[in-house]
């Protein structure tokens, strides 16, 4: 028994200990994710309490589903963001600029994204065109006969790139440099792989090209240091694709 705890003892001393920490939060914080979104599941457990219209108001407003969309960024901005972002304040004590958040940006990465957003807009549009992603986005819902062109959808774009901040500094700030030390550019990989995981809701082939758009941003940050072209490039995509999916409904006129 001695012999066994001394083995556990040297195996724990080894490890990296930050890798750890972000490893273990990354299965806790998206396990929240996944059942603190759901509003009805959030409705029902406020039912017979004071906050019991709230619960109602974010799961079943008759206008539209924007308090859920917004109950749902709040949740994963707390786990993407705020959680990780204390971790590495007062827990690392280091910096945050030093996980993704640098203002600076090498030579040559700004004609990186002009490229890639020229080459994914054309993609996006023939994705759009496809059922799934009819079916799919924009996340957004007007029951009341609102027009989809006004302030709701405002609100609701200036939220969604609340929610894809949070989304690129958890994958492509918080893990890849917190696991960048122990695993160097393997790094990356281990963070696309939950980041897959998370689209599993999603038409096949977002799921498949998020294999693909998560190396790749993964590697703009791990190399520049910076989640800010990634979180360029996916607002783009996806304001555009919200844009492209409403004009083939016939919804922005």
């Amino acid at each position: 028994m001695i012999e066994i705890l001394e083995h556990i003892r040297r195996d724990v001393a080894a490890l990296d200990w930050k890798a750890v920490f972000a490893l273990v939060y990354a299965a806790v914080g998206l396990t929240g994710i996944y059942y603190l979104k759901n509003q009805e599941t959030v409705a029902k457990l406020l039912a017979g309490t004071q906050f019991e219209d709230f619960g109602n108001w974010i799961a079943y407003s008759a206008d539209n589903n924007l308090p859920g969309l917004g109950w749902w960024v709040s949740v994963v901005t707390i786990f993407y963001f705020a959680l990780p972002a204390l971790a590495i304040k007062y827990l690392y004590r280091e910096r945050l600029a030093d996980y993704g958040l640098k203002h600076a940006i090498e030579p040559g990465f700004g004609k990186l994204l002009a490229a890639c957003v020229a080459v994914m807009l054309p993609v996006t549009y023939l994705m759009s065109l496809t059922s799934g992603f009819a079916g799919k986005y924009p996340f957004l819902r007007i029951h009341n006969g609102e027009p989809y062109i006004g302030q709701t959808l405002l609100v609701w774009e200036l939220i969604y790139f609340l929610q894809f901040f949070g989304l690129e500094f958890f994958f492509r700030g918080f893990l890849v440099h917190s696991l960048k030390r122990s695993l160097g550019l393997y790094s990356i990989f281990v963070m696309t792989v939950p980041y897959c995981m998370i689209h599993f809701s999603k038409p096949p082939a977002e799921t498949l090209a998020a294999i693909a758009a998560g190396i790749f941003l993964g590697w703009l940050s791990y190399k520049n240091g910076s989640i800010w072209l990634g979180l360029i490039l996916h607002c783009t995509v996806a304001f555009s694709m919200d844009i492209l999916a409403l004009w083939n409904k016939g919804l922005l006129y």
